[in-house]
């Protein structure tokens, strides 16, 4: 039995603990049904997709245990408070459970936390309850605007903090240190990455760090290699 940070993993709860994203602007149908029928098959915590396909993939999630989420103002979070607020109001019309903020990274390298608090505030209140995650994009910020971007979500009721839009590039162990020091037992800690960043030992990694949910494409290959990385898991010994 595997254990990390005080959690039995098994393939079971693994796959809960990641929501399976596919959130390049160029995928087809086709591959979003892929990822749902993957997802579907391995029971995972959500599908994450565009507002685009967030009424297909809705639709196809009705009455499992695979909830709908959706990204808002996706990748660079520039719109303004009032876009992402009616964004979040379509998506709730087309069915989603839980939603993907993206923050105005801009405002808060400009050291402007007011904004950022009011974005968060107002983003919680139009989601009716629905669970929320606040993208801050790590990639760009310094160990001081990651501190300053957890406390804006934190204090504005948000749920997750999530680390990165994986469209340009994911956290290293340091930050996901930094992030866990600063959000435990205040808010949850969601992972993204690039796809090339996320291999299953990163992953269990990142999960016996503290971290509550994973957002990658590639959930099956992750789910798959447990087996593997628990007979690699019974070699290490830590004095």
């Amino acid at each position: 039995m595997l254990v990390l940070n005080g959690k039995e993993i098994n393939k079971a709860s693994l796959a809960k603990m990641i929501d399976g994203s596919l959130l390049n602007p160029f995928a087809t149908t086709q591959e979003i049904d892929e990822l749902v029928k993957i997802s579907l098959d391995y029971n995972t915590n959500s599908v994450c997709v565009n507002p685009n396909y967030l009424e297909r993939v809705a639709k196809q999630l009705k009455g499992t245990d695979v909830k709908a989420c959706v990204v808002i103002d996706y990748p660079f979070g520039t719109g303004s408070i009032e876009d992402k607020v009616n964004q979040a109001k379509v998506a709730i019309e087309h069915g989603v459970e839980i939603v993907d903020f993206v923050i105005d990274y801009g405002h808060l390298k400009s050291g402007n936390k007011d904004h950022l608090l009011k974005e968060v505030k107002a983003c919680v209140a139009a989601v009716n309850g629905r669970e929320t995650r606040f993208i801050i994009e790590v990639c760009y910020l310094t160990p001081e605007e990651i501190v300053t971007a957890c406390e804006c979500v934190i204090e504005g009721g948000g749920d997750f903090v999530k680390t990165s839009t994986g469209r340009f590039g994911g956290p290293d162990m340091e930050i996901i240190d930094l992030l866990v020091k600063t959000c435990k037992g205040r808010c949850k800690l969601k992972v993204a990455g690039t796809g090339q960043f996320w291999t299953a030992n990163i992953a269990l990694m990142c999960i016996a760090a503290g971290v509550d949910i994973i957002g990658t494409r590639s959930a099956k290959k992750i789910v798959d290699a447990l087996e593997v990385f628990e007979r690699f898991a019974k070699g290490i010994e830590i004095k």
